[in-house]
């Protein structure tokens, strides 16, 4: 399970603002353009929708083919329309698409919902299509969703800008959470399940092509909407990398979880996103670092994304980590336990006088946590409050899990069952409880009426409180970092660079290289190895020969004149008879001595996200291992402690076994600064390796002894 800890640098200047998207979501009148009295055609659906289910605002429904539909005035076109419109629904053939907007943007439409099919998801005349719409939204300054949508709505304003079935037969539940999906197909899939689990929206919005409104959009607006505390995305993949993290940031700071269901973890998986979105998609473990450096909780199943999205939008995150666990069952009580100890959780020993209590109460009870209520709880109507009032009031515990078997399906006992939790939950808002039990329909629908958290299985009871002690761990971490107003030189470079070239760049920073000099003669060798002390190291150096100790360009342990001179003479006949290779010059440079471990400290420039910094174990252990924590630049010192704390390899520069302990805090500031340095040049750095970093111990500091970096051409 993930840790959620620091807060994300924004690494753009642009001004987050609301996308002036309230008339798409909040629209206070609203045109169907291709609108039709048959309720089972596209055109038919929303009119239906927002007429049965309270919509207040002004409808006009728009074809040439009506005068009058359901009972209210059929205008022949958008420009016949005398009012102001907030949103035009556009529910037509692609090929009338272009002309609608057209004659939307001469109206002065706020707002389109596109739902017609045909656009980029199709291909090249599709995409060309598409431009067109991009090209009038911009001149006219229209937000579009869609094309290819399914539409969005609103449940407190009564809002149904779709033609989705799902919400044919039964108006939505209202609810706290805003729901947006790159999927229309999935999106109602989890809908569904959340309806049959009596889960409701705030928000429901299905994105499509993304022409214009992307997912971060809309999860930008509902980070500020206030009938939402909770946003839910599916994500198949994003064309913004910032923006997206822009959006992230201000679920953040305003106290809004978000729970993310990326898809497209394999290469199959990506392919698949990539030729249904048409979305760039990167990699997933880059997503999967944005996510949590984010405070974003990614779900891997469709019950743990239901499942932690309402728990989040009925309780506080814990306090802290101990566990009170209350159950009818030892056998549960025992895998709860231990369910609870493997995510990060502990579970006190019930306070002596506490016990005390509880045994005046039941005799029989197993007083120690997990406690054993036993089945006397179908007898002794108030042995449950009694219990989790005497437990909970103690101060020992942050959270706690409820498991009542089958109560649910007892109908004769549940409702008073359900009172019990939610006085307890009253009574302990700062203690999240969740409930474990089986529920028919209504036992579930009563338990959501009480807003009384109930999962029906232990393990996801489990996973969803993690999920939330990550969400407060996340918020109450502080090391945002920003970019600094960095000066880089790149005069005159590009391509891969040299060892040298690449640490002379460096040097622009004060980042702490080894001592080097580059000559190009045996005369300028023998003249600067005075300024030196042996033993020395001798690199050729050659921008087509990268990988110097393949082609046997680096020599050790150099102690002499003679020594320098034959080594600098075999190394330059290296260079000079490989096949299209340039002769840079020598590096000499100090060997270094005494005890050190290696470590990597590199970057890779993402295509979404941009700069990605990465730290692990030096040397060859980084291909071979690939033990590495990763986050997007730039990284606080706090944050690049935290790296290197997750790598497994992150106990060798501890202390142990009379070896001392290594300069971390050193390292940590090299890591800070190195991705201080690429977020400064983000767009011109491919990728860039310093390997190793010899870190000495303790007060001691380190050394880039060797790096390679990679620009654009």
């Amino acid at each position: 399970m993930m840790q959620m800890k620091g807060v994300l640098a924004i690494v753009t200047n642009e001004v987050l603002t609301l996308n002036n998207l309230d008339a798409l979501f909040n629209p206070k009148s609203i045109a169907i353009i291709g609108a039709s009295p048959d309720l089972k055609k596209i055109g038919g659906r929303p009119l239906s929708y927002l007429q049965n289910y309270g919509y207040k605002g002004d409808v006009y429904p728009i074809n040439p083919k009506y005068d009058e539909i359901n009972g209210l005035t059929c205008y022949h076109d958008i420009l016949s329309v005398e009012n102001s419109v907030d949103v035009a629904i556009i529910a037509l053939p692609s090929s009338a698409v272009i002309e609608n907007l057209e004659k939307c943007a001469k109206q002065g439409v706020k707002s389109v919902v596109i739902f017609s099919a045909g656009f980029g998801e199709i291909g090249h005349e599709g995409e060309l299509e598409q431009q067109k719409i991009v090209q009038i939204a911009k001149q006219y300054g229209i937000r579009v969703l869609g094309p290819n949508c399914l539409g969005l709505f609103n449940v407190q304003l009564g809002f149904y800008g779709t033609f989705s079935t799902i919400i044919e037969d039964e108006k939505p539940l209202d609810s706290k959470i805003g729901f947006v999906s790159q999927s229309g197909a999935f999106g109602s899939h989890v809908f569904t399940l959340a309806r049959q689990q009596n889960i409701g929206f705030s928000y429901f919005i299905a994105t499509g092509n993304e022409a214009d409104v992307d997912v971060a959009d809309c999860i930008e607006y509902l980070a500020t909407d206030p009938n939402t505390n909770v946003i839910a995305c599916y994500i198949e993949g994003v064309k913004d990398g910032n923006k997206l993290i822009n959006a992230f940031k201000l679920a953040k700071e305003n106290n809004k979880p978000v729970i993310a269901l990326k898809v497209g973890t394999t290469e199959v998986g990506m392919k698949a996103a990539m030729s249904h979105t048409g979305s760039i998609v990167g990699s997933d473990a880059v997503f999967d670092t944005v996510f949590s450096q984010s405070g974003v909780y990614r779900a891997t199943t469709i019950d743990e994304f239901l499942d932690v999205t309402y728990v989040a939008s009925q309780l506080p995150p814990p306090k802290g980590n101990r566990a009170a666990v209350f159950t009818i069952s030892g056998g549960v009580g025992i895998m709860l336990a231990d369910q609870l100890a493997e995510r990060g959780f502990t579970l006190p020993e019930t306070p002596d006088d506490v016990k005390e209590k509880l045994k005046v109460i039941l005799p029989i009870a197993g007083t120690q946590n997990p406690i054993d209520t036993t089945a006397q709880i179908s007898y002794i109507p108030t042995l449950l409050e009694d219990f989790i009032d005497a437990v909970l009031s103690s101060g020992s515990y942050d959270t706690a899990i409820i498991f009542l078997g089958f109560a649910g399906l007892k109908h004769d006992s549940i409702k008073e069952r359900i009172e019990t939790l939610r006085r307890m939950k009253d009574k302990f808002p700062h203690i999240p409880q969740i409930t474990v039990t089986i529920n028919s329909p209504q036992s579930s629908l009563a338990f959501r009426e009480a807003e009384v958290p109930v999962i029906q299985d232990p393990t996801r009871a489990v996973i969803a409180l993690r999920a939330m002690k990550d969400f407060g761990e996340f918020n109450s971490g502080n090391f945002e970092e920003v970019v600094p107003n960095m000066n880089a030189d790149l005069t005159g470079l590009s391509g891969d660079l040299t060892e040298y070239t690449s640490k002379k760049f460096l040097q622009q920073f004060d980042l702490p290289i080894t001592k080097e000099q580059l000559v190009k003669t045996e005369q300028e060798a023998i003249e600067i190895i005075k300024d030196f002390q042996y033993p020395l190291v001798l690199k050729g150096m050659s921008p087509q020969i990268l990988h110097k100790t393949d082609k046997g360009l680096v020599s050790l342990n150099i102690t002499s004149e003679e020594q320098v001179i034959e080594e600098f003479n075999k190394l330059k006949a290296i260079i000079e008879e490989t096949p299209n290779a340039t002769f840079e010059g020598i590096l000499i440079q100090e060997m270094i001595k005494g005890d050190f471990t290696e470590m990597f400290v590199g970057s890779k420039r993402d295509p979404i996200f941009g700069q990605m910094v990465i730290v692990g174990l030096g040397g060859i252990y980084i291909e071979v291992l690939k033990d590495i924590s990763m986050r997007k630049a730039p990284v606080s010192i706090e944050q690049a402690k935290e790296m290197i704390e997750e790598l497994s390899a992150s106990q060798v520069l501890q202390a142990y076994r009379g070896k001392k302990a290594r300069d971390i805090d050193a390292l940590s500031k090299l890591i800070s600064d190195f991705s201080k340095v690429i977020a400064t040049v983000e767009d011109d750095i491919l990728e860039a390796d310093l390997n190793p970093v010899m870190v000495f111990d303790e007060g001691h500091g380190v050394k880039i002894a060797d790096g390679l970096i990679t620009l654009k051409n």
